[in-house]
């Protein structure tokens, strides 16, 4: 009689090539989403900022164009000097200010391109019937501050 064990010879790389693929798209799902929280908290973090210095400088006389240029460049880039900014594709143009007599609004909207393209975005897609993917999401945030008194 011949043992049993021999005919499960090379079961377990069966088994290996059947959860490979999952086991690398959770991978891959985790460090997708480690990057979107990081970028957000960023975003959130560029709106403070932006907020804040806007309602320091405008002490009862608003900001000027100029403070808000400068504003953007210090969230943007971390200070007035930098060239590389904090969130890679974070232009000026996604930054919005409104007065809003005693407080500043600031909006930040920002398109986080996904490491794995619409890959991720299809199969959540796949998974809950939606749309067509697309390679990036859409990262919002906002910041009210009162001015300074």
């Amino acid at each position: 009689m011949r043992p049993v064990q021999r005919k499960q010879t090379g079961s377990s790389i069966v088994e290996f090539a059947i959860v490979l693929p999952l086991l690398l798209l959770l991978i891959a799902m985790v460090a997708e989403f480690g990057i979107l929280f990081y970028r957000q908290n960023a975003i959130n973090k560029v709106t403070q900022i932006t907020a804040r210095y806007l309602s320091d400088v405008s002490v009862n006389n608003g900001y000027t164009g100029a403070d808000l240029t400068l504003a953007q460049a210090r969230a943007i880039y971390g200070n007035s000097g930098n060239t590389t900014p904090v969130v890679p594709g974070l232009v000026p143009a996604n930054i919005v200010a409104t007065d809003l007599g005693t407080h500043v609004r600031v909006v930040a909207t920002y398109d986080s391109d996904l490491i794995l393209g619409s890959g991720l975005n299809g199969l959540m897609q796949l998974a809950t019937g939606g749309s067509a993917a697309t390679d990036f999401m859409t990262i919002h945030a906002t910041s009210v501050m009162r001015f300074a008194q």
